[in-house]
Formats: C-alpha cells, sequence, structure tokens
C-alpha cells in the first residue's frame, strides 16, 4: 500500500486497523484513532458541499465513534462495549482483532439501534462471558445456535426486530433471568406459551 501524507497535527506513524463498516480505512497512531487526510472533513473534496461528500462525511463520523468507544474499552479496560446508535450493518471484524486482548473481560455489549440482519458465530464464540446482550432496534429474525455457549447470560433484550418464532437457542441457556421480545411478530405464539406456564404452574401447586 502505496504511503499516505499525514498534515503535521496527526501522529507520525500509524497502522491501517480494518474496521470495516462504510469501507473506510481507520488509522491509529500513538495519540489515539483518526481518519486518514482523504475523509478528514472539512474541505478535503474537489465539492464539499456536494450530497457525495456529505455522505462520506457522515460515514467517517460513524467510523471514527466506533473507533473511539472501542479504543475507550479497551485502553480503559471496562467490562462493556457499547456501540448502540452507530449505523452498523455488520458487526465490524476489525473490533476482533482491536479487542482480541479484553474479550475475555467484556460482560455487557449494546448493539441497540443499528442495522444488524445477523448475529455471527464468531461474535458468541468471542464474547463468550458476557452476562447482557442488547440487540433491541436491528432487523434480526434468527440466532445463531452458539448462543447456546454463552454459560453466563442472563439478560438479552431483543425487542424491535424481525423474530416470527421464539429463538430456539435461548430455551437450553440456563442462567437467562430476562429476555425481552417486545415489539417483534410472534405475540400470539407468545400468548400461549405464558398461557402454557401459567396452566402447568398451577398444576404444581
Amino acid at each position: 500500500m502505496p504511503a499516505t501524507a499525514q498534515p503535521p497535527s496527526l501522529p507520525p506513524s500509524g497502522t491501517l486497523i480494518p474496521l470495516v463498516i462504510f469501507s473506510i480505512p481507520l488509522l491509529r497512531g500513538r495519540s489515539g484513532w483518526f481518519l486518514p487526510p482523504a475523509v478528514d472533513p472539512p474541505g478535503r473534496s474537489a465539492s464539499p458541499a456536494g450530497p457525495g461528500a456529505r455522505m462520506q462525511k457522515k460515514m467517517g463520523e460513524a467510523v471514527a465513534r466506533v473507533a473511539r468507544k472501542v479504543n475507550d474499552t479497551v485502553e480503559n479496560k471496562t467490562d462493556s462495549l457499547d456501540l448502540a446508535n452507530c449505523k452498523l450493518m455488520t458487526f465490524p471484524v476489525g473490533i476482533y482483532k482491536a479487542m482480541r486482548s479484553v474479550t475475555e473481560g467484556i460482560h455487557r455489549i449494546s448493539l441497540a439501534n443499528n442495522e444488524l440482519k445477523s448475529l455471527t458465530s464468531r461474535f458468541v464464540t468471542t464474547f463468550s462471558q458476557l452476562r447482557e446482550l442488547n440487540l433491541a432496534g436491528n432487523y434480526l429474525h434468527r440466532l445463531p445456535e452458539e448462543v447456546t455457549s454463552l454459560l453466563h447470560l442472563r439478560a438479552i433484550n431483543l425487542s424491535r426486530n424481525r423474530f416470527r418464532r421464539f429463538p430456539e437457542p435461548l430455551a437450553t441457556v440456563a442462567t437467562l433471568e430476562t429476555i425481552d421480545l417486545e415489539e417483534n411478530e410472534i405475540a400470539g405464539m407468545l400468548k400461549e406459551l405464558i398461557a402454557g406456564l401459567q396452566t402447568a404452574f398451577k398444576s404444581t401447586c
């Protein structure tokens, strides 16, 4: 990859981090994460007022926001990662590499209010110590079977998604205390399930 000239205000050297969200690379220098000059607003584009430039700027800002949150989690060694409202269509694969030293300590993740259509098995096996997972406000309709390996999961928020059936992998997660499935398309089935549980409970009393 050819070297890219950097402005004086940026660190003299950086490493490309493959945080692929909108196909925009991100650099990390000694002072933290930053966008390459090609997408660093303002005035870098030949037509800064055009719709393409505005979209590029918004994409660049979204990438930088994700990078800052990931960096804060890694540097401070916190037990949570909050990537809510980040316009994610998939979970960025670069985060696995960026967070490889702290994944075992991550107990809470929020990916709420993004545009996720699926959750990968890699995500589940990488963050295997999760206690709480917030996936509200996405386009999910199923969960990977590997969810059964989350032996510490206590709460999962799947509200405002596109589930038509109860996510079967959750049925075997013995530690679960809270499952939020509000505003999905399985209300009728849930009512039948609740009625069945109530009947079963009464019969044991």
